[in-house]
């Protein structure tokens, strides 16, 4: 099982079915310089930038335990297994909030986390960003999609009201730590990504 926890530099990341222009204002980012990046992933566009917290997870096949951390087919099962672990992570932090399915982590204020995943035979991988202290009027400059009917279906975002959860980078590293070592009945060693992870992110 891998884990991890890192922050990017101001972007803009759009589904892999989406269409850039629909769901960003790609003159702004252009102005701002701001990078409009396609994942592999579906789902729709989210903010990355200051103030926010990137995390994933991946989950061989073969993984198992009686702990409740295992590997899931069904991607509704994907979003239930990751989100615990991300509420955990963030009530050890102080902080309430609930997971919304599909694919969100909501507080008592509105959307804190979107997630995305991607199922294999080998295994599964679910991605989400946090907000932590987002300038939230940036957020939603950069991720609201604009109203055009396009010629084709691509898939599209679904803007809702967001929300900083107002932990720090470093605690809640530790705390998704913590709660996927105890669910996972294994210990997490710090590490950068391999060569070989690098190579294949190109």
């Amino acid at each position: 099982m891998t884990a991890r926890v890192w922050r990017n530099s101001l972007s803009v990341i759009i589904g892999r079915a989406q269409l850039a222009r629909l769901e960003t204002d790609l003159a702004y980012c252009a102005k701002k310089r701001i990078p409009v990046v396609r994942r592999f992933t579906a789902g729709g566009a989210v903010y990355n930038g200051p103030g926010n917290i990137n995390w994933s997870l991946f989950i061989p096949a073969w993984f198992d335990n009686n702990n409740g951390l295992a590997f899931e087919r069904d991607p509704r099962g994907v979003f239930r297994l990751a989100s615990s672990v991300v509420v955990r992570a963030l009530r050890n932090c102080g902080v309430e909030s609930r997971f919304d399915p599909p694919n969100r982590i909501v507080n008592e204020v509105g959307k804190a986390c979107g997630m995305a995943a991607y199922v294999s035979n080998s295994g599964l991988l679910c991605h989400g960003t946090l907000l932590s202290s987002a300038d939230l009027e940036e957020v939603a400059r950069v991720t609201t999609p604009v109203r055009e009917v396009a010629e084709k279906k691509y898939v599209r975002s679904n803007p809702m009201k967001v929300a900083n959860t107002w932990v720090t980078y470093e605690i809640f590293r530790l705390e998704i730590k913590a709660v996927l070592e105890e669910s996972g009945g294994c210990r997490f060693e710090a590490s950068q990504p391999s060569s070989e992870e690098l190579e294949m992110a190109k």
